[in-house]
């Protein structure tokens, strides 16, 4: 079936086998597509539960969020973004929280998310501030984003 199923004209084994790729944005790449599959890459599971230990955050956040969109029902990947709230690149952080946001409040296990999102408030860096007042917004029902970011956008 995965010949049929495929993104960009690439098949969904062509993109786990980007997984392995020595190129951690190769990796990066194949994870992002094998979520746009979605459920349909359900074969590619067991490829993207061992990418969320890659040895690059980024790749990690990737395939992670791939993984929530591929197995909606598996807590690993709410785990996996959690733990990256407290990686050291700003940028990690930023879009570890980012993704969170986009799973939503009916998302199993996000609930567990909410209380280290609201830490990342005091973040020295602005641009996690903001995704996690965003991804905070979306998960708590609100949509809009707070008031504090109109300070940052004027």
């Amino acid at each position: 079936m995965s010949a049929q199923v495929a993104y960009l004209g690439t098949s969904i084994a062509d993109w786990v086998k980007e997984l392995s790729s020595s190129d951690p944005l190769r990796r990066r790449l194949g994870a992002y597509a094998l979520g746009e599959i979605g459920p349909a890459a359900a074969e590619a599971m067991s490829d993207l539960a061992a990418a969320v230990r890659d040895p690059v955050a980024f790749v990690r956040v990737w395939a992670a969020a791939a993984l929530a969109r591929v197995a909606p029902s598996g807590a690993e990947a709410v785990t996996v973004l959690i733990a990256e709230l407290g990686n050291e690149l700003d940028f990690v952080r930023s879009l570890a929280a980012w993704h969170l946001g986009r799973l939503g409040p009916a998302f199993p296990g996000i609930e567990q998310a909410l209380l280290p999102i609201r830490q990342l408030g005091a973040d020295k860096d602005p641009s996690v501030r903001v995704e996690a007042a965003l991804a905070l917004g979306m998960l708590e029902g609100k949509g809009a984003p707070p008031p504090e970011l109109k300070s940052l956008c004027t």
